[in-house]
């Protein structure tokens, strides 16, 4: 069985210029894998992989969560003659993991179609290097970091394709879904995944879904051996601590972080489920031991290869892994990434306008009710026929305008639309503007209608944010895995048709459905979900002087993006709504981040 951590590492084609490039990792690296020259092929620090190397001149390695060990992976890929066959064998593979495969003197590679596991590549001298983490990439090859992707950071929601260009110049992102090939010849991309076209009821997908999900889990456990899991409380997180303590060979640690939010009732069901379910030693951490938000900014590890407001959760997310170590735990696994693949995107129903128009009219009206918007407006968002080009395009235009209100009729479009915020400098603007209509005049969405679109871009914003937290959490020694964002588990979820998972009438009734019988009913009962907002605002208060001492010494403003004196005065004003609702969080990600790059 193979162990866990994502690690990085970098792919090297065989060739003396690779060799020189290579070289420059000095002692950094733990681990080499050489080409049949002996000149070095993958090199890095990870801790799981399986490798093997047939007759037929075939190399894998699968490096990250798997179910196969080397001798199994050997007996798959013995008759093997081609990629292709074997790209066929790994895409049933349950788990999470790269796949690095050598044939003939050509690379080809992929992560994860969810984007947990995600690719890299540059060229240097007609060389092509790929890694799993761009700002390996980027120290490699001394890449200097794009300002005017640092801008577009800035935006409270970077629209597609531009979330998914990386932060240094010269450095490219292989897209969730797609395949990197290279070698002997130039660096191209293919696509080898799509999201499932077939669709069932909701019990058929419920059962494929706690299969799903049951393997993920099971692979992690057996894998690691002694693992930890969070208990928030949550439908998410309750699941995978369910499904863990039914194989787990002794008592799961399952840990509780309480919120000063008197209306949060996640301590409630938390504790429920720690009585209800078999197996689980539930750990709930003292509300003083948890940091407010905003706190330990200056103490935050690095470094990440993208900045995301997941960084700053560093201080609280961390909170009681190191009794969990203590415990013996080698792997904590989190409920991260249900919100992201249950939630069916309400833009479906704006779909079955055309072929089911009174379904899905009943359910718009059902989110019209619960989000009280006005006909007006929700009829604006529905007639909108822009091609998603025209639509990024128009949206360059009101980057400076005021923020739309949330949860508002935009979910039926392309997306929502984009905002700086206001103490965003005026070439800041001029540079997100100019991005955007660049990016317009050749951009497709995601998937051919809005709901698909939408779902692939929340997915992969998800798998981004989560794996940010995954490399801050590897730097406290116990490794996260979110089992909800593996491959299978995803499909699982969008197998099942759209109108019964994307509902305003109940809460994630695909999961519920999956857990009924296997989880105390009094569990799936629950409608509400906790939010840490007396946590967010205290920790604003709190915090409100060391937020003045980051922006007095910016390195945004040093780089021309924002207005460091109207961030200082906005900061030291009291209760001011700009902090609270102006984008504070993706600026303050990208000051910290520039700190620990």
């Amino acid at each position: 069985m193979t162990g866990h951590g994502e690690g990085w590492f970098a792919l090297f084609p065989d060739c003396g210029a690779a060799l020189a490039v290579a070289s420059r990792l000095g002692t950094r690296a733990e681990r080499t894998i050489t080409h049949p020259s002996g000149n070095p092929f993958v090199v890095g620090d990870w801790t799981g992989s399986a490798e093997a190397r047939n007759d037929h001149g075939i190399f894998v390695a699968l490096i990250g969560h798997t179910p196969v060990g080397a001798r199994e992976l050997a007996a798959h890929i013995a008759g093997l003659r081609d990629v292709d066959a074997v790209d066929r064998l790994t895409t049933r593979l349950p788990g999470d993991f790269h796949v690095v495969v050598e044939a003939h003197g050509e690379i080809h590679a992929r992560g994860t179609a969810s984007g947990m596991r995600r690719l890299f590549y540059a060229t240097e001298d007609k060389t092509t290097v790929a890694a799993n983490r761009a700002d390996v990439l980027a120290r490699l090859l001394d890449a200097p970091v794009d300002d005017d992707v640092l801008a577009l950071r800035l935006l409270d929601f970077v629209p597609h394709p531009l979330g998914d260009v990386p932060l240094w110049r010269g450095v490219h992102a292989v897209v969730p879904g797609e395949l990197l090939r290279f070698g002997r010849s130039a660096p191209r991309t293919v696509r080898w995944w799509e999201p499932p076209r077939h669709h069932v009821p909701l019990a058929e997908g419920a059962q494929a879904l706690h299969d799903a999900l049951d393997q993920a889990v099971r692979t992690r456990v057996d894998a690691a051996g002694s693992v930890s899991a969070d208990l928030s409380g949550g439908l998410d997180s309750t699941t995978v601590c369910a499904l863990a303590a039914g194989v787990s060979r002794e008592p799961l640690p399952v840990l509780t972080m309480p919120s000063r939010d008197p209306g949060d009732d996640d301590v409630h069901w938390a504790r429920l489920a720690a009585a209800e379910i078999d197996g689980l030693e539930h750990i709930l951490l003292d509300i003083d031991d948890i940091p407010l938000f905003y706190s330990g900014l200056l103490d935050v590890r690095g470094p990440v290869d993208e900045p995301l407001p997941t960084i700053l959760d560093q201080p609280r997310q961390l909170v009681g892994h190191d009794g969990l170590l203590a415990r013996g735990s080698r792997l904590h696994l989190t409920g991260m990434g249900g919100d992201h693949v249950l939630w069916g995107h309400p833009a479906h129903h704006r779909d079955l306008l055309t072929t089911r128009p009174l379904t899905a009219l009943r359910s718009i009206r059902g989110y019209r009710a619960q989000n009280r918007w006005s006909l007006r407006e929700t009829l604006a968002v529905l007639t909108d026929r822009r091609p998603y080009g025209q639509w990024l395009a128009d949206v360059a235009d009101d980057v400076t305008a005021p923020r739309p209100a949330p949860h508002s009729p935009d979910v039926f479009g392309w997306d929502i639309p984009p905002r700086l915020p206001v103490w965003a400098t005026a070439d800041a603007a001029a540079s997100v503007r100019r991005s955007l209509r660049e990016a317009a005049h050749t951009a497709q969405p995601r998937g051919a209608g809005r709901a698909l679109h939408n779902e692939l871009h929340t997915l992969h914003h998800g798998t981004r944010a989560t794996r940010v937290l995954h490399q801050v959490a590897e730097h406290s020694g116990l490794p996260l895995a979110s089992p909800f964002l593996d491959d299978r588990v995803v499909e699982a979820c969008w197998s099942v048709r759209s109108e019964e998972r994307a509902t305003p009438w109940e809460f994630k009734p695909l999961l519920k459905s999956a857990m009924r019988g296997r989880m105390p009913d009094a569990l799936l009962r629950r409608t509400t979900k906790g939010e840490a907002s007396a946590d967010a605002a205290n920790g604003l208060r709190e915090n409100r002087e060391r937020l003045a001492e980051l922006w007095r010494d910016s390195l945004l403003a040093k780089a021309g993006l924002v207005d460091a004196d109207k961030l200082l005065d906005i900061t030291l004003r009291p209760s001011s709504p700009e902090l609270r609702h102006g984008g504070l969080d993706a600026t303050l990600a990208c000051e910290v981040w520039l700190r620990t790059i």
